[in-house]
């Protein structure tokens, strides 16, 4: 399966995207830069929310308040990171093609991203009287391990 999506690894190695960071010796480091910004942002909001879910802080503000005023930074910082990560994708794909980081990445990726907008999302909205300490925590811990597996993968990528 993963092979029949060998042709679109060769579209983005040989795009001019992929190319201009390719040929740049400031591309890459300067748009990997803005992902790792992104990523402290966001992980930054995903852990106040993480540790009020666990019961561990900020337990006298309305996770639904506090959801709500974080979860744009979460978002911003996504969306951020997709972009920066696509465009580093691009100036390597073949070279991510058979890396097994980058698969794992990827997978953890899906995943995060199916819970995060989905369980985590909906857990988030519900008052404290309506949401189980465990289930809230679980949902913690999920959304941290998810996160990590995203971010080993990445650090995998490049020693794979």
């Amino acid at each position: 399966m993963w092979e029949a999506s060998y042709p679109f690894f060769e579209w983005n190695n040989a795009s001019w995207l992929g190319q201009a960071i390719s040929d740049s010796i400031w591309y890459f480091p300067a748009i990997e830069t803005v992902h790792i910004l992104a990523m402290c942002i966001m992980f930054g909001a995903l852990l106040v929310l993480n540790l009020r879910l666990l019961g561990l802080g900020m337990t006298k503000q309305p996770l639904p308040l506090l959801a709500q005023t974080l979860m744009p930074f979460v978002n911003w910082g996504l969306v951020l990171m997709l972009i920066s990560g696509y465009a580093m994708f691009t100036s390597e794909a073949l070279k991510d093609f058979s890396n097994d980081g980058f698969k794992f990445k990827m997978a953890c990726l899906a995943g995060i991203l199916v819970w995060q907008y989905t369980v985590y999302g909906w857990l988030l909205k519900q008052d404290d009287a309506k949401r189980s300490r465990a289930l809230g925590g679980l949902a913690a811990i999920v959304n941290f391990a998810l996160w990590f597996g995203v971010g080993a993968g990445g650090r995998a990528i490049g020693f794979v």
